[in-house]
């Protein structure tokens, strides 16, 4: 479905703004330096050893790869980097928030496949919003790299949230790339995608970090510029949830059938 010529050019060493509004994807190669990559690196090394040490790695079992842990100072703020900062600018212009980040994992107690699905059903706010893949080591499809639907963002949001048929749909071209450290994956959350197993012995390890302008309510940081609103939806409490916006819903609906069982 997507032409070749432009499948050959989903990736740089600059954010190309007109290959990633056609794809919904762009791959920024070296974005980030190799010294900043080797001091995450150092720092995740000895934070993952002792939590494996320790034996005290809660893992979310609605979402195994969902790294459930709180990240050490340099981790926890990477989000914040002047790398990051940029290339915010270079995707949304002066005006940039943060909507969440985290880190996606697949290793030995998370190393399952996940479905096609695409982020926007998952989020609040305006549509417009992307997010920055960053490996903190080399990845691919033997540890559990993503294979992303290039153009399948074009159909917005499809109505509800879970794995896509994509029997139902033209078939789009495919791509699962081999990243390395330091290389950032931008994805309009949009867009389609999925991963399989890691079947290797090393973990896959990626910087989630989902950024929009800053005229949404939904952002919770202010990564560049300034806020373009003066409400928000108060996200920044540790126990929201979005079914707590709403009397009634059909996640509350669900959760009461669910309990009934």
């Amino acid at each position: 479905m997507m032409k070749k010529a432009v499948t050959n050019q989903i990736e740089g060493f600059q954010f190309n703004k007109n290959i990633y509004s056609e794809t919904g994807l762009f791959i920024i190669r070296n974005a980030i330096p190799k010294d900043e990559i080797l001091k995450l690196q150092s720092i995740w090394n000895v934070y993952f050893c002792n939590l494996n040490q320790n034996d005290s790695r809660n893992i979310d079992l609605n979402n195994p790869v969902n790294f459930n842990e709180n990240l050490p100072e340099g981790l926890n703020n990477f989000w914040k980097s002047v790398s990051i900062q940029s290339i915010s600018k270079d995707i949304f212009g002066d005006n940039v928030a943060l909507y969440n980040h985290r880190i996606v994992m697949k290793d030995k107690k998370s190393d399952q496949s996940i479905f096609l699905h695409q982020d926007y059903p998952y989020h609040i706010g305006f549509h417009e919003k992307c997010s920055l893949f960053v490996p903190l080591f080399n990845c691919g499809l033997e540890n559990g790299g993503m294979t992303y639907y290039l153009g399948s963002h074009q159909y917005g949001y499809l109505g509800d949230a879970g794995e896509i048929d994509e029997s139902k749909f033209e078939q789009w071209s495919k791509i699962t790339p081999d990243l390395n450290a330091g290389d950032i994956v931008v994805m309009n959350s949009l867009l389609w995608h999925k991963s399989g197993p890691n079947f290797s012995e090393k973990d896959r390890v990626l910087f989630d970090i989902i950024i929009q302008p800053s005229n949404d309510p939904s952002g919770i940081e202010l990564i560049t510029g300034e806020w373009k609103t003066d409400f928000w939806v108060d996200r920044k409490r540790s126990d929201f949830k979005v079914d707590s916006l709403f009397i009634n819903s059909r996640t509350k609906k669900l959760k009461i059938l669910s309990s009934n069982k």
